[in-house]
């Protein structure tokens, strides 16, 4: 509140007592001098808050930006997303993507032309290891005999505090990377999508990921 703003009120509030010592009388005069007394006060009141609604009055308003952009550390997905039971090290070349229906969380390296994408989800337990290894050989069009083992290019990765399914699929355009680890009721999935020229060259990249995921307690 402004100085002239609290001198206003101070004015007001002496008006106020001298017009109930001037109708300070007795009698039957007190109650109609009581009234004059509130009408003068209640006059003056009004035309202070008027005054303080004109142009001089100042309305200031603060904009706080919105926060564009997050850095993901394993404790900080801890916090944001309990149901994920794992911390690991990203990559630096890799940046956070947009999820999509499947996704907890992605990411995306490379150009836009031959961008790879990298991505996390879960099953329920019992969708199986080896369904979706069948699934994924089916998206590269890779043709296995009945008689193949289905384990067919995929090794046992040992991790701290777990194992999971290394995958490392190449189909005739594109190559799946993965990782499958079963963890309790879920089967959490890491998906390394991309043309194989680009998978040639984050293969390595996508391994040290993989090897630095665990178990956060």
């Amino acid at each position: 509140m402004s100085v002239q703003r609290i001198r206003s009120f101070v004015r007001h509030d002496q008006l106020c007592r001298v017009g109930a010592r001037q109708c300070a009388c007795s009698g039957a005069a007190s109650g109609a001098c009581e009234r004059f007394a509130r009408l003068v006060c209640a006059a003056t009141l009004l035309v202070l808050l008027s005054a303080g609604c004109g142009k001089s009055a100042e309305i200031r308003e603060y904009v706080v930006d919105a926060e564009n952009e997050r850095i993901f550390t394993s404790d900080l997905l801890k916090n944001e997303f309990s149901s994920i039971p794992f911390g690991w090290q990203v990559p630096g070349e890799w940046s956070l993507a947009a999820n999509d229906q499947f996704s907890k969380v992605a990411w995306e390296i490379g150009p836009t032309e031959e961008q790879a994408r990298i991505t996390l989800s879960e099953l329920p337990i019992e969708a199986g290891l080896v369904p979706q290894l069948v699934r994924w050989r089916g998206q590269l069009k890779i043709q296995l005999d009945p008689k193949d083992d289905p384990m067919q290019g995929t090794e046992t990765l040992k991790l701290d505090g777990t194992s999971g399914t290394y995958v490392d699929f190449k189909g005739t355009e594109e190559t799946f990377l993965g990782l499958l680890l079963p963890v309790g009721d879920k089967l959490w999935i890491f998906k390394y999508r991309s043309s194989n020229a680009m998978a040639d060259q984050q293969r390595k990249q996508f391994r040290e990921f993989c090897e630095s995921v665990k178990i956060l307690k």
